[in-house]
């Protein structure tokens, strides 16, 4: 219990620092809470990884040295920075008129929003007991995440055997590890590993999704109410909540790098939006870099993400999309290049080895896969089964965006819209490409494609890394009663609720 809270701890007040460096101003103190835990637990586990890549390995002491150097960085940059970034200076992009211009909430509003803020802590706590309760159990979870974690508590590093020893090759040897990262800083604590410690770390990336997610649509609407009730609805996702055995198997409190994934993707998206409307504002740009190069250490779903924020930002940033592109993928590139792809080029690549298969037979042959996968995501989406599997998640979101219209082509609503969209794209083409099988598969289907197996696995998981995104879009997009329009930096329809706010005041 001791390692679990001095490593959460740890990490908010990593988090913590690096939220105030980045210069966020009048936030939410749920929401500043969030904002810690995500910049935390991502900052500590890309700083062991980092520590593990150069060769120094993970101990006590080296992972002390690391939290105090750059908490020590962090203040020192945070004195000298000064009031940099309050309310109404060049950092934060809007004047202090604006910044009070936003419309004041009602009373009922503001009880409307506490009385959302119950379900919604109590949804968030029954997977935080969730995952104090009860070790790992999911299959990916023990053979990938947890087991490096334990290699890790005993061997120092995830730089011998276990990623270069064919013997363990079911472990995904050029997975990269940064929840396994996260998952052994209870045992750097207390010095022995203990499973159900490990395991427990997981459950709060969903509260930090959660929190995050209130925070930026609360001040986008200008309503707590709004904001609590878009993070109720992906706190409540059944494939999030409470669907711990496959398929899907990416509960919040399964040890499963799905929700970590969501949450870096979901804020790292939404920040590259809001600099899109508001190039001015360096530090989102920075900030949605930080949170991608997290997002690559966690999956390597994250790749294909950043390669489309990067040519969503470019077709849509207008004459600083050069300048704005640079500053969001260089940094998320550098930590990804740095933690994990320089090492991991010299680990096994085994048969979901994408990038290999991504040649024109590859994908001539894969074609006759097509049929079967759109089939299953059409299933998935719009099925009898959509209402206990993802509370009318996609048929609301799709609704919602429906009553947007024109406001759609705004360019932030844009950018998240080409990234939900090419990312499913990218979901869809490695389905077709994969030379995945596995003995069970074969004895499933009979001498049927084993993609198909595949696919009752792993789509619901791939589909939640952007739900919340599609929520947030949604929500953000449409036209709700009692809360008024914005049109962010005016270079589109207006309508919708924009994300210059991001930089600013709470409601």
């Amino acid at each position: 219990m001791i390692g679990l809270v001095v490593a959460l701890v740890a990490a908010a007040v990593l988090g913590g620092l690096v939220d105030r460096v980045l210069g966020a101003p009048g936030l939410d103190p749920l929401e500043r809470f969030g904002r810690a835990l995500m910049f935390g637990l991502g900052g500590l586990g890309a700083l062991s990884m980092l520590a593990d890549s150069a060769g120094l390995g993970v101990s006590p002491f080296g992972m002390l040295m690391l939290w105090a150097a750059a908490v020590a960085g962090l203040w020192f940059r945070l004195r000298r920075g000064g009031d940099r970034a309050r309310p109404g200076s060049p950092v934060d992009g809007r004047s202090a008129a604006s910044a009070r211009s936003l419309p004041p909430e009602g009373a009922l509003s503001r009880v409307l929003g506490f009385a959302l803020l119950l379900p919604l802590g109590a949804a968030l706590f029954s997977v935080v007991r969730a995952g104090w309760q009860r070790p790992a159990f999911q299959f990916d979870a023990l053979t990938r995440w947890i087991f490096k974690a334990k290699v890790l508590a005993f061997d120092g590093t995830l730089m011998g055997p276990v990623s270069s020893d064919p013997a363990f090759a079911f472990t995904h040897q050029r997975y990269p590890p940064l929840v396994s990262h996260v998952a052994n800083l209870p045992a750097l604590v207390n010095g022995s590993f203990d499973d159900r410690l490990a395991s427990a770390l997981f459950p709060w990336f969903a509260v930090a999704l959660a929190l995050v997610l209130y925070g930026i649509v609360a001040r986008a609407t200008s309503r707590r109410w709004v904001g609590a009730a878009a993070a109720l609805w992906v706190a409540c996702l059944p494939p999030s909540l409470y669907l711990v055995f496959p398929p899907p198997g990416a509960g919040a409190a399964s040890a499963m790098a799905d929700i970590p994934l969501s949450l870096f993707l979901t804020g790292g998206g939404l920040a590259a939006a809001a600099a899109l409307v508001a190039p001015e504002q360096r530090r989102l740009a920075w900030e949605a870099g930080l949170l991608l190069g997290f997002a690559t250490l966690v999956k390597n779903e994250a790749l294909p993400f950043v390669a489309g924020v990067a040519l969503g930002l470019l077709a849509l940033g207008g004459a600083r999309r050069f300048a704005l592109t640079a500053r969001v993928v260089l940094p998320a590139s550098v930590i990804y290049v740095a933690a994990w792809g320089l090492r991991a080029q010299g680990f096994p690549a085994l048969d979901e080895h994408y990038p290999a298969q991504l040649n024109p037979d590859a994908v001539t042959a894969g074609l006759a896969r097509l049929g079967p996968i759109l089939a299953a995501l059409r299933a998935e989406v719009a099925s009898a089964d959509t209402l206990h599997r993802w509370n009318l998640t996609w048929p609301a979101a799709l609704v919602l965006l429906g009553l947007a219209g024109r406001t759609l082509l705004r360019r932030d609503l844009a950018l998240l819209l080409i990234l939900i969209v090419w990312q499913l794209s990218a979901y869809v083409l490695a389905y077709t490409v994969t030379a995945w099988s596995s003995p069970a598969a074969e004895e499933a289907l009979a001498g049927g494609d084993p993609v198909v197996f595949l696919l009752n696995l792993t789509l619901a998981r791939l589909l939640l890394h952007l739900a919340p995104l599609l929520v947030a879009t949604a929500v953000l997009a449409a036209p709700l009663a009692g809360v008024r329009p914005r049109s962010g930096d005016g270079s589109g329809p207006r309508g919708g609720h924009d994300l210059v706010s991001l930089a600013g005041e709470t409601p």
